[in-house]
């Protein structure tokens, strides 16, 4: 015998010359005309090096080797079909963990809020969600999806990205701010993004009241007449106690990103696209 793998396609003779009854009606079944499918038995015999098919009188029969075979066919083709009916119900009802990272605020405000409407239509997804303010990997398979503030810098052909909406940012002040009122900000390793250089340039050198990688926290500062913040306009009408100083001062933009591999999972890909409308609800 061959020792190469035998084509699915070659078993599935088997099965439909036990249906068939003739080499016409194998023809029909195979949607091929009789002499290519007579070709292609003879070739499943050279390959398996048995006699498989006995033709006579028109008739089209297994030999006995060929019906000790067919049980194996059948329980091939069973197992076939078993697969296509996990696909379609994976489709239907895609389930695992995805894991998504994304900034503190919109983790808190987004997000979260949007985690009933995901188990509602795919209620055998979980999220685990990741709100540490430094970004993760998704090259080292840290996450499945994250959520960016900014478009992302350095991207490789790996990463799938999508623009999803528009983060204002802008002062907030306690309700009864004092004329002295000093800053709260962002701790040093952030002094990169936007918001926290454009408080740095108000201090012109000097010290802030405070420094935190938690934008609640500093919110709550402000709350507590600690010092203003830029903070976004989302968590800061949230907070009691604060209000926010003019115009916003600043709009970031709001990016997804998702690993190609994991992100076209079942699951992922249904959480990628609720993610997605979210964002198109608060947009």
């Amino acid at each position: 015998m061959n020792r190469e793998r035998l084509p699915w396609d070659d078993l599935k003779l088997l099965l439909a010359a036990d249906r068939a009854g003739s080499l016409n009606a194998l023809a029909d079944l195979l949607a091929m005309d009789p002499t290519t499918a007579s070709r292609r038995m003879k070739a499943l015999e050279k390959s398996v090096g048995l006699s498989l098919f006995v033709r006579a009188h028109g008739a089209l029969r297994l030999t006995g080797e060929g019906l000790q075979l067919l049980d194996h066919a059948r329980a091939m083709e069973d197992a076939e079909r078993a697969f296509r009916i996990s696909v379609e119900a994976l489709k239907d009802t895609p389930g695992g963990v995805v894991r998504i990272s994304a900034p503190p605020t919109i983790a808190r405000f987004v997000i979260a809020p949007g985690i009933g409407a995901l188990q509602a239509t795919a209620p055998n997804i979980a999220i685990e969600m990741d709100t540490e303010p430094a970004n993760v990997r998704l090259e080292n398979w840290e996450t499945d999806i994250a959520v960016r503030l900014g478009a992302p810098q350095n991207v490789t052909d790996m990463l799938l990205v999508r623009r999803v909406g528009v983060a204002p940012y802008a002062v907030f002040e306690p309700r009864q701010a004092r004329p002295e009122l000093g800053w709260v900000t962002y701790s040093k390793r952030f002094s990169h993004v936007p918001e926290a250089a454009y408080v740095e340039e108000a201090l012109a050198g000097a010290e802030p009241v405070l420094r935190s990688n938690d934008p609640m926290a500093m919110a709550l500062a402000v709350a507590a007449g600690a010092g203003r913040a830029v903070l976004p306009v989302e968590l800061g009408k949230s907070v009691a106690g604060i209000v926010q100083s003019g115009a916003p001062v600043l709009k970031r933009e709001i990016w997804v990103l998702r690993h190609p591999e994991t992100g076209e999972t079942s699951a992922v890909r249904t959480a990628y696209e609720w993610l997605v409308g979210l964002f198109d609800a608060h947009s």
